[in-house]
């Protein structure tokens, strides 16, 4: 057995075990002290190095499912004339899609809604060509997180999309950078509470807010405890592991964010700029001196502005962040169990990346894409490789595949967040839609694995997208619906059903394994589809290729991606 299909019957266990048991707890998730179980390996077959080759058709669909909302075969077809390296190349140097220009109005109106934030984002992601960099997006935003269930932010979707912009531009960017900006954002100062932040006064019982100073440790750099570089925790002589931070050190955080408000002549208006940086007000940012992580102290009588430089100097300078951002940006990309090895070499070039530089996250985006571990065939896999995919990455997957469109070009987003669990800023809480160290009850948890994104994956919601693929692919067909809805997505089965109809079942299965299994659709499944084939040709080709299609995307098999 081929070592990383143990992981996708791992996970498909884990999966089967929440349909069966009521699905997930919604709590916030409590972090175990136990330490991973080491998986045993069978003998190791001599591991050949990553291929400077020009990409096979496999090798392409294997990448671009990795670094991209899922690939059409025109993108692997593109891909196969180019080196892995190559590539990554190409979409490093293409120029950022920003979703401020591309947020579309409400029908009828000249305004943005949530729903058409969403469709915007959507648009993007189906149809835009910086793929990698809106990947590389996606994933900050499920790390450093900004969601519309505010009660000031639920009526800005303009403002959120500007915020996601942000993570847009600095996708390749320096996340020293990108941490900037996000403090000085007037959408992160309304969700973490630090716009209008007022320094202590004990007379009038005001104490500075610690809200965002909390969330930037725990949640956007460093993390709870200290690491050594390849993410594991570093324990003290009794066993235990370590704190990277206290919570005085905390409150003296909470003092740096003191100061900031909307761009305004004014402290604390009601009318809040949410497009431009916030302002420093000098008066209300308190000038004491701050003793910060690693015992850097901050002297006193800095300027707001000041106090902020130094203090995320001496965050972006802890030895955590290299491998705490490091190791969840391989988990949105690639796996949820990277080795100890692979987190560390991402992390060594998240530390420098050959040039000096800290905090390049082109480099880390390259470093992820082309380490051995993710490049490796399957049959070298080690067992704890592999990732349930998201939900909605799996809906964009479907859709670019089929270069679904609707007859009007535009998409009702509405039903995005019941019926998959999750869309675009639309995360319950700061700890986004999952945790990336859940694991749920069952073998998973027994052997220390992670499976971040079966924290959303509830009885309801799995029968859910069953019920949305089934509307999404067998009732969706281009040509085929009368009286189509101007906004539902039609998918293109021309394609598929030519090949069923000039050359079989087995050359549609053989497409289908290239486009969503990367040329590895195991066998069990191929012969239940060719199976269930037999018996459906009283429906024409299009219909036939949507139903197995169907049958795919509700797959225990397709739910992880290798």
């Amino acid at each position: 057995m081929q070592k990383g299909f143990v992981m996708r019957g791992l996970l498909l266990a884990a999966v089967l075990m929440l349909t069966a048991c009521g699905g997930t707890d919604t709590a916030e998730p409590v972090s175990t002290t136990k330490p991973p179980i080491e998986i045993p390996d069978p003998p190791k077959k001599p591991v050949p190095p990553v291929s400077t080759n020009i990409l096979t058709p496999n090798q392409a669909a294997r990448l671009l499912q990795q670094a991209t909302f899922g690939p059409a075969l025109a993108d692997i077809e593109h891909a196969t004339t180019l080196t892995a390296e190559q590539w990554l190349d190409e979409q490093l140097a293409m120029p950022a899609t920003l979703h401020t220009p591309n947020a579309p109005d409400v029908v009828g109106k000249s305004h943005v809604s949530q729903y058409t934030r969403v469709e915007g984002w959507l648009n993007i992601a189906l149809r835009k060509p910086d793929q990698l960099r809106q990947r590389m997006a996606f994933a900050l935003s499920e790390i450093i997180v900004v969601s519309r269930y505010h009660p000031n932010l639920e009526t800005q979707p303009l403002a959120l999309i500007n915020y996601y912009d942000i993570l847009v531009e600095h996708a390749f960017g320096n996340y020293r950078d990108l941490l900037e900006n996000v403090a000085k954002s007037p959408v992160m100062g309304v969700y973490l509470s630090h716009m209008g932040n007022e320094k202590p006064d004990p007379e009038r019982n005001i104490r500075s807010d610690e809200n965002f100073a909390r969330e930037i440790l725990q949640l956007f750099s460093i993390g709870l405890v200290d690491l050594h570089d390849n993410g594991t925790p570093m324990l003290d002589q009794s066993g235990q592991t370590i704190p990277s931070y206290e919570q005085n050190t905390i409150e003296a955080f909470a003092r740096v964010f003191t100061g900031w408000s909307s761009d305004s002549p004014y402290w604390n208006v009601s009318k809040k700029d949410y497009f431009k940086p916030m302002l420093a007000f000098d008066k209300h940012h308190d000038t004491a001196e701050k003793r910060l992580l690693n015992n850097q102290v901050l002297p006193a009588n800095q300027t707001a502005q000041q106090d902020l430089t130094d203090a995320l100097d001496n965050i972006f300078a802890h030895k955590n962040i290299g491998p705490f951002i490091s190791k969840q940006l391989i988990q949105r990309l690639v796996t949820s169990n990277p080795s100890t090895d692979y987190v560390a070499r991402v992390s060594q070039v998240f530390n420098d990346n050959g040039e000096g530089v800290k905090g390049d996250l082109a480099a880390v985006a390259k470093a992820i894409l082309l380490d051995e571990e993710a490049r490796q065939e399957p049959k070298y896999q080690q067992q704890s490789f592999g990732k349930l995919r998201e939900p909605l990455l799996k809906t964009t997957h479907l859709w670019r595949a089929l270069d679904a469109n609707s007859t009007s070009g535009r998409f009702n987003a509405y039903t995005i967040e019941s019926t998959h669990g999750q869309a675009p800023q639309q995360a319950d809480s700061v700890f986004n839609f999952f945790r990336p160290d859940y694991t749920p009850n069952g073998q998973l948890q027994e052997l220390g694995l992670s499976a971040p994104e079966a924290q959303i994956l509830t009885d309801d919601l799995l029968i859910e997208m069953q019920n949305f693929f089934h509307s999404a692919i067998n009732l969706s067909i281009k040509g085929q619906v009368t009286k189509a809805n101007e906004y539902a997505m039609l998918l293109d089965f021309s394609v598929p059903a030519k090949l069923l109809t000039d050359q079989g079942t087995i050359a549609l299965l053989d497409r289908y394994s290239l486009l969503f299994f990367a040329g590895e659709m195991p066998i069990a499944l191929r012969e239940v589809l060719s199976s269930v084939d037999e018996r459906l040709h009283e429906l024409n080709a299009e219909q036939r290729a949507a139903a197995l299609l169907y049958l795919v995307f509700i797959s225990p098999d397709y739910a992880v991606q290798l």
